[in-house]
């Protein structure tokens, strides 16, 4: 009996021993996974922190603007009375006689005020004269008052003239750039 009583103590011993080495075993993956966690966590800190100081870095060089509520379809319109964007073209794409184009013209979202665009041939040939348009429109396609042959034509003008953005609609400064209008086929 004695034998038998020296391997059972054996090989408690040893399921001991093997109890103890996978607690061990666990305990050493639980606070690895808990420090992968803590060093994830601090990453994404990290990565946040940076992105918002290049967010705030960004915000501070760009003009400042308040919005405010537009009383006109509930537009949010940023108050800069003092500036006013205009998009100036070197060259147009036109398709010969059509009268139907495909342009991209706007009222850039940032002006306060109400714009109408006009283009016009250098002799003062009016070609297209836009509605109202206000902050934030964009013109994709406009039909011509007469058809174009294929062609250049330097000179033309495309003329901005502005408004308050408000029932009053009191004039504002206005532009006039020039423009090729490039008509082809």
């Amino acid at each position: 009996m004695i034998p038998i009583a020296e391997n059972n103590k054996s090989g408690n011993l040893q399921n001991n021993y093997v109890k103890e080495q996978s607690h061990i075993t666990k305990i050493v993956i639980i606070s690895l996974l808990v420090l992968l966690l803590a060093a994830i966590v601090v990453i994404v800190w990290l990565i946040n922190k940076n992105n918002d100081k290049s967010v705030s870095e960004a915000q501070d060089s760009i003009q400042k603007t308040e919005s405010v509520q537009s009383e006109d379809e509930g537009l949010v319109v940023p108050e800069r009375p003092e500036m006013i964007d205009v998009t100036a073209y070197e060259k147009l794409k036109l398709k010969a006689d059509t009268k139907d184009q495909s342009v991209r013209f706007e009222n850039p979202l940032q002006n306060n005020c109400w714009m109408v665009i006009t283009l016009s041939l250098e002799d003062g040939t009016e070609l297209w004269k836009s509605d109202e348009l206000q902050p934030g429109q964009v013109v994709r396609s406009i039909t011509l008052n007469q058809t174009l042959a294929a062609g250049e034509y330097k000179n033309a003008v495309i003329k901005y003239q502005h408004w308050t953005y408000d029932d009053e609609k009191l004039p504002l400064n206005g532009a006039e750039t020039l423009v090729t209008l490039t008509v082809g086929q």
